[in-house]
């Protein structure tokens, strides 16, 4: 049988991104398809992921993100309009039978390559992306504009939430829709020991927490909108008897990093790759997962970290969001919470001063390998093999 190509487009850096590496992996396993993923060139504080692929990836170097003296509409407009440019090349160089595009921003090189190859053409919305977190009223705008249209040439929608594919629905009509779900590779994450040397206790280990303290902990983007500056002030020292763990990069590590120097019992981690995530988080005693409502992105939203904690074996303590509850509640995941000040000082007190619960319900469907199973089947429905 002749291997289909697929295209992965993206205006991420596709070797630290777990959710595109995922995808590719299994639809790599299935030795059916060619692949091949075009991404920008990495993100600095990013950690490229260490999963071994066939596949081709490229990372392009966009001259228009150097333009910072221009306004960001601008800027906004070079940069689609040169990533358009170079991933239309690299599609047109490779001839693929599908393309998957990973985000509004690698749309219009989707359509484009649609028309000109008569390719199907998959858009993976790996977050509600017209309204969510850090985004200007006038980016969201010309972000619904693109999808809007794009639409009627996507023959696959695909999102992380049920909510996120309604809401695509919903606002721009019917159309063949997919789950995939952020959660890790359960038998490679849980069964491989990340760093070879890690031994029981890591964190209290490496920080010198004494054995009957608990550890919370935070794995993902450290910015605004995800409850960490409420949790620096719930675990400041007279506030809370337990130690807490910051795993990531981004805008929020300098002040994380003030506050560390400051309370012995805060302490912020260097990022790790993804696959290596579960293995390292397992020595925690508890996840924490606040989203905070600042967009519908994040209000539908069933983060990664979810997924993480759960097959690390951590008990969350996660925002009351329709999505994230859902799943809390019905796989015993751990405990929902209000995600305010007073809320939260409440819920972790008495996770600090009771016994940690321990998940133990069946939540494999949760897994990545189900997720595998479903992607699959959706691209030999979409290709017809």
């Amino acid at each position: 049988m002749k291997l289909q190509k697929i295209l992965h487009l993206s205006h991420t850096d596709i070797r630290a991104d777990s959710r595109i590496l995922k995808e590719m992996g299994a639809l790599e396993v299935s030795e059916k398809f060619e692949l091949m993923g075009v991404g920008v060139k990495l993100e600095e504080g990013a950690s490229s992921s260490k999963k071994n692929l066939k596949a081709k990836i490229v990372s392009v170097l966009l001259f228009s993100k150097s333009l910072s003296f221009l306004p960001k509409p601008i800027r906004y407009g070079l940069n689609m309009a040169e990533l358009t440019i170079r991933l239309v090349y690299y599609g047109l160089k490779f001839k693929p039978v599908a393309v998957h595009c990973h985000d509004t921003f690698a749309l219009p090189a989707g359509v484009l390559l649609k028309m000109a190859l008569g390719c199907r053409l998959i858009y993976d919305a790996h977050e509600l992306e017209s309204d969510k977190n850090g985004q200007t009223p006038a980016l969201s705008k010309a972000t619904l504009i693109i999808e809007k249209w794009a639409w009627k040439r996507i023959d696959l929608l695909i999102s992380v939430s049920d909510s996120i594919n309604d809401w695509y629905i919903d606002n721009l009509g019917l159309k063949p829709h997919l789950l995939i779900l952020n959660s890790p590779e359960i038998a490679k994450d849980v069964d491989e020991n990340a760093d070879g040397d890690i031994g029981e206790k890591y964190f209290h280990s490496l920080y010198g927490i004494p054995l009957e303290k608990k550890v919370f902990i935070y794995i993902g983007i450290l910015s605004e909108g995800r409850g960490i500056e409420l949790c620096l002030q719930v675990f400041a020292p007279e506030a809370v008897n337990a130690h807490v763990v910051f795993m990531g990069y981004g805008p929020l590590k300098p002040k994380i990093d003030s506050f560390a120097l400051k309370y012995s019992n805060i302490h912020l981690h260097k990022p790790i790759p993804h696959e290596q995530v579960v293995a390292i988080v397992k020595h925690a005693d508890v996840g924490l997962c606040f989203v905070e409502n600042v967009s519908l992105s994040d209000y539908y939203s069933l983060p990664n970290k979810l997924f993480e904690y759960a097959f690390s074996g951590l008990p969350v303590l996660a925002s009351d969001f329709p999505e994230i509850g859902k799943v809390v509640r019905q796989y015993s995941l751990g405990f929902c919470s209000a995600v305010d000040l007073d809320s939260m000082k409440k819920m972790i007190s008495n996770i600090v001063d009771g016994s940690v619960p321990i998940a133990s319900g069946d939540f494999s469907e949760l897994g990545w390998e189900a997720q595998a199973v479903r992607l699959n089947e959706a691209y030999d429905r979409l290709l017809e093999l």
